[in-house]
């Protein structure tokens, strides 16, 4: 027979609602080892992939190893374990894993600066649109990979998108779209 899909989930859910309430009160369990790193120590009694719960003399804390980090470490239930890490406010980043005296450094990638755009100079789009004979109506707009810019060329209106380097990709004629509504309208 086989058993609802419901199950595992939900066991899920009670040991990660169980791990957040008892998050608060890791800054009583840990020692603090650095300014961002801290310590505990525990026995494991929950696995979800790459995060565990390590059960403490004052209650359970979230710990999360990493994708990459789980295939370097066992992560067995029942396993005593000594973490170090960085404090986050769901849960202890571990950066340094250890298991009957084997220690393993774990790294964590960090966030990537958002830069969403590269840098690119909405001139070259401009210069581009005046060489196909096209003259812009005002400002190109940024898109991720290219600009679009407004053009009027023999009496009709155009959408160009123009790649960052310059190179013309695409031109579609403009009749009364809403996107380039208020660059049509009469100043």
């Amino acid at each position: 027979m086989l058993r609802p899909r419901l199950r595992l989930p939900e066991r899920l859910r009670r040991a990660s609602e169980a791990a957040l309430t008892t998050v608060t009160t890791i800054k009583h369990q840990e020692k603090l080892v650095s300014q961002e790193r801290f310590k505990l120590a525990g026995k494991i009694t929950h696995v979800f992939a790459h995060r565990f719960l390590v059960e403490t003399p004052k209650g359970a804390v979230l710990a999360d190893v990493t994708p990459h980090g789980a295939d370097v470490v066992k992560l067995r239930i029942g396993a005593e374990v000594e973490l170090e890490g960085e404090k986050k406010p769901s849960e202890l980043k571990v950066v340094r894993f250890t298991c009957n005296g084997q220690s393993v450094e774990i790294e964590h990638k960090k966030k990537h600066e958002h830069h969403h755009h590269e840098a690119a100079d909405p001139k070259i789009a401009i210069g581009s649109a005046r060489a196909a004979g096209f003259e812009p109506i005002g400002e190109p707009r940024r898109k991720p990979k290219h600009f679009e810019v407004l053009g009027l060329r023999d009496g009709r209106h155009s959408e160009l998108h123009i790649e960052l380097d310059g190179r013309i990709r695409k031109t579609k004629p403009v009749d009364d779209q809403h996107k380039w509504s208020e660059a049509l309208r009469p100043a």
